[in-house]
């Protein structure tokens, strides 16, 4: 009871102590701003510290209790206060000669993130990649002659090589040491439950960005586009709903099931070597037809079933288009279906390079344990390229000229030249029925070994279905195949990669290459590819890889489609200063043979 005494008297002389402090004031000092602000202060100090004293109070008074006697034969001790544990000394209030107002009590301990917030930074996720690049297009040595028909009046006569052409390669031929940015893109996801309900709102808008050049027009001398690089919304951009239940609906612009099924079989994912320059490249150019973003697309996305070993993916991109050919570019898109503006590569101002109507995508995948195993469809619907016929090269589309043939469109060309004075000396007829759907399969499969190794392999069938009397000159069907084998090394720090990319052959060619010969062996191309990467972090890797594309026959596939900001492709450094819709643009050399080595730095976040 004595302790209890002693703590209850020292909360009245606290207390008391208080009140004379108050007394004490000058009159004059409450009058003063800044003095009713400090003791306003005091006050609060004193308040707490007499909370302080009521709180030990009450705290001995049932120690005492506890100690009663039948409990406890002696009092325990006083309770002795250390300095750490000693109230705070009460500041002095300032008179009116300091002038200075006293310290405000400050946090040991910095705030945390309002919650909101943080989950708000979160959804922001990005990856920029810059590389230093030296590529040679491997055109040097190459020679260009005139074909034709042995008889002119029979197209099954066979071919006779005529003269060498007086224009061969043009512009710089050997190594060029270039800049590239390769697959960068920032981007932000978030997700909002409804309600009370198991179903959020999703939400990802991203950004493609070019690091090593400035925004703008996607531009070169081989293509045109009306896309805008580091505009938002240029890259997988969706809203769309999901639930852990039945999976995932989307609506926006996204690479297909077609293209992202495979995307872990691909080691080489914009670099020098990425399959794409084979695996889903019809043409063989820069363009990668089966693995382009879709837009204006509805998606689906299932969740794992059958204990998490089977899922699958649907996908529906109408084509918006109010053409029957696919002439003109879909409502509300920049470009053509398939990546070009109107135009683009000195042509007619048509979307008849490519541009297509309704496009449909599906994969089914398998993953149990090491092993993960695809299956994945793609078809784009009425494909019009009526261009493969200007500035043909081809002896049989000679003949179908010679004889005025129902499949050349000779209205739009003597439109162009009587637009154009001198059109006609330099350009020809497009194709008038060059249309036709165009279709991907592929199936595919990935095992992962416990001591870091990975295998992969892909077989693929392209086919583009055109009437009979247009086959000789189809570049699109053909079959592929993609082989790759990765291990990590050093703990996972390090990690080689190997790729073999083939192109099989193909029934026909438009004959648009410079040096076209119909005498050389069918087109098929090998690529190969190899790459170590390092990494200095987790979220920061540094690589070199290099790549070689031998083309044979008229094929003239490229390196580094499918993402890079830079692509070496066949065409040379022929340069149309003016426009003239002859087709008379960049020259394209059959049987390339590209090269190129690649050191970058890639960071994740």
């Amino acid at each position: 009871m004595a302790v209890f005494y002693a703590a209850s008297q020292r909360l009245a002389v606290g207390v008391f102590a208080a009140l004379i402090c108050i007394l004490m004031m000058p009159a004059s000092s409450l009058a003063d701003e800044a003095t009713e602000k400090a003791l306003l202060q005091q006050l609060r100090l004193m308040q707490q510290r007499m909370d302080d004293l009521a709180r030990e109070v009450q705290t001995l008074k049932q120690q005492v209790n506890s100690n009663s006697p039948a409990t406890a034969q002696t009092p325990p001790p006083p309770a002795v206060v250390s300095p750490a544990q000693a109230p705070p000394a009460v500041a002095a209030v300032p008179g009116p000669l300091s002038g200075m107002p006293p310290p405000s009590p400050k946090s040991t301990t910095a705030p945390g993130r309002e919650p909101l917030f943080e989950r708000f930074l979160q959804g922001f996720y990005g990856t920029l990649d810059v590389s230093f690049d030296d590529v040679t297009k491997g055109i040097n040595g190459l020679t260009a002659y005139s074909y034709g028909l042995a008889d002119p009046t029979n197209p099954n006569s066979g071919y006779v090589q005529g003269p060498r052409k007086d224009v061969q390669q043009v512009g710089r031929l050997g190594y060029l040491p270039s800049l590239s940015t390769n697959k960068s893109q920032i981007g932000y996801r978030n997700s909002h439950r409804i309600g009370d309900t198991s179903t959020d709102f999703i939400v990802q808008v991203e950004t493609s960005l070019a690091v090593t050049s400035s925004p703008g027009l996607r531009t070169s001398n081989t293509q045109q586009s009306n896309v805008v690089s580091g505009a938002i919304g240029l890259g997988d951009t969706f809203v769309g709903l999901q639930s852990a239940p039945w999976g995932k609906f989307k609506f926006g612009t996204t690479y297909s099931p077609y293209k992202k099924s495979t995307d872990a079989m691909n080691p080489f994912s914009g670099m020098l070597g990425d399959y794409a320059s084979i695996m889903g490249n019809s043409g063989g150019d820069n363009r990668v037809e089966f693995g382009t973003r879709l837009e204006h697309s509805l998606w689906y996305e299932s969740p794992k079933l059958f204990h998490g070993m089977f899922s699958f993916d649907l996908l529906w991109s109408p084509g918006q288009n109010r053409t029957f050919d696919n002439v003109v570019q879909s409502a509300g898109s920049p470009d053509c279906s398939g990546g070009n503006e109107p135009g683009s590569g000195n042509l007619p101002l048509n979307c008849d390079d490519g541009g297509f109507s309704d496009a449909y995508s599906a994969d089914l995948k398998f993953e149990w344990r090491g092993l993960y195993a695809v299956a994945a469809w793609e078809e784009h619907r009425a494909v019009n390229r009526n261009s493969d016929g200007i500035g043909s090269n081809n002896p049989l589309y000679g003949y179908l000229l010679s004889v005025n043939s129902s499949l050349l469109d000779f209205n739009t060309f003597n439109s162009y030249s009587a637009e154009f004075p001198g059109y006609a000396t330099v350009a020809t007829p497009g194709y008038l029925t060059d249309i036709g759907d165009e279709i991907a399969y592929k199936l595919g499969a990935k095992y992962t070994f416990d001591f870091g190794l990975s295998v992969s392999g892909i077989w693929e069938s392209l086919r583009r279905d055109i009437p009979q009397a247009l086959e000789f000159q189809n570049e699109r069907s053909r079959t592929g195949w993609w082989f790759a084998a990765s291990q990590d090394l050093f703990g996972a720090r390090d990690n080689v990669s190997i790729g073999f990319g083939h192109a099989g052959a193909t029934p026909g060619d438009p004959g648009g290459e410079h040096n076209y010969n119909p005498l050389a062996p069918r087109n098929t191309a090998d690529m190969y590819t190899f790459a170590w990467k390092h990494k200095l972090d987790k979220q920061l890797t540094w690589y070199f890889d290099t790549a070689l594309t031998i083309n044979h026959g008229n094929a003239h596939y490229d390196l580094g489609a499918g993402g890079r900001g830079l692509t070496t492709d066949c065409h040379d450094g022929t340069n149309t200063v003016f426009v003239d819709y002859s087709g008379a643009g960049p020259t394209t050399w059959g049987g390339c043979r590209v090269q190129g080595f690649s050191t970058g730095l890639n960071y994740r976040f």
